[in-house]
């Protein structure tokens, strides 16, 4: 559980320090660049998601359950994930319309993934996962609030395009049977 935990908490503080420390954020990269810093943050990022996927399944062995999930959560679960994917995508592309109407779609769907598997997972390890996504992408939006207003680039509708098929592409391969490769968890409900 330790290793989880520094893996959690450290993936989540490495991408905080654009929302809550940009000072620090501006030194390092007038230091070092922009490409040193976009490698060092990489590097850190993978370096604490390594732990945190890895110790998940040992963490959960050894968690505290709190009630059997209804089986209406799981098919809400399975709407809101490939709402998410599409979000996820969508924010880290150019500008299209979903970006225009939802400003941070990345967030966005950071948001419904965690509240899509805080609905299906009643458990403590879980909690604290996704709860901590939830918290952190609601932290986020909100810093995001607090920072000057750039000119945004015209939307286009090819971005959006491409946000669906990649976010269906990933909803596809979680499906057929990635997700239960990775997390021992069909993403699909029965019954």
């Amino acid at each position: 559980m330790v290793m989880f935990l520094i893996g959690l908490f450290g993936f989540l503080g490495i991408h905080s320090v654009r929302a809550f420390a940009p000072g620090v954020r501006i030194r390092v990269i007038a230091k070092i660049g922009e490409m040193s810093w976009k490698g060092l943050y990489a590097l850190f990022s993978l370096a604490f998601f390594v732990p945190l996927v890895m110790d998940y399944p040992q963490a959960q062995s050894s968690t505290i359950y709190f009630g059997t999930v209804p089986t209406a959560l799981k098919h809400i679960n399975a709407v809101l994930i490939p709402i998410a994917l599409i979000l996820a995508v969508a924010g880290s592309l150019p500008r299209g319309f979903i970006q225009k109407t939802l400003k941070h779609p990345q967030l966005v769907g950071v948001k419904l993934w965690a509240l899509g598997h805080l609905l299906v997972n009643w458990d403590l390890t879980s909690f604290i996962l996704f709860g901590s996504f939830l918290v952190w992408a609601v932290l986020v939006r909100i810093s995001i609030k607090k920072r000057p207003l750039t000119e945004p680039k015209p939307p286009s509708a090819l971005w959006d395009a491409i946000a669906v098929i990649i976010g269906g592409l990933l909803t596809g391969i979680f499906v057929m049977g990635a997700h239960v490769y990775m997390f021992g968890v069909a993403p699909i409900p029965i019954g």
